[in-house]
């Protein structure tokens, strides 16, 4: 259905988590890597070259096609669960009720029971993972 390969291309920043406790199916998380808007980014790009929408229609306030609204539950999920967000600052980022967040990171662990959508979040988890590794070595005056 989805037949998308994400690949290490979706680096592109590294940020601060917060004090939310949760974590994706892998046990992985931020750990207070630094610039919050470069994992932002990081997790746009990737979700955004994914789903195929653009910036624009992933912050967009209306909800917009079913496609687009799927992009953007899995980018609240991914910065709620991996990167340890909490509910408010994941509806701030996005413009939404901490509800609405709520609601998109049920919808995406429900989904997950799809053993196809389920690699496709795995894949997403696992290019924001490196994003981050690379952008913490590199901060650490590491050539990555």
């Amino acid at each position: 259905m989805f037949g998308v390969i994400v690949d290490d291309g979706c680096q592109m920043g590294g940020g601060a988590g917060g004090e939310d406790k949760r974590r994706g199916r892998h046990g992985r998380s931020n750990d207070n890597a630094g610039d919050q808007r470069g994992v932002d980014l990081l997790v746009a790009a990737c979700v955004m070259t994914v789903f195929g929408v653009s910036q624009e229609e992933l912050f967009r306030p209306t909800r917009g096609p079913a496609r687009i609204a799927l992009a953007r539950q899995v980018a609240m999920y991914l910065h709620h669960v991996i990167l340890a967000r909490s509910l408010s600052a994941v509806a701030v980022r996005f413009g939404r009720d901490r509800t609405t967040v709520a609601h998109a990171c049920q919808m995406i662990e429900e989904r997950r029971d799809s053993s196809e959508f389920d690699a496709l979040v795995i894949s997403l988890e696992m290019a924001i993972a490196d994003g981050l590794k690379h952008l913490r070595g590199t901060r650490a005056g590491e050539h990555a």
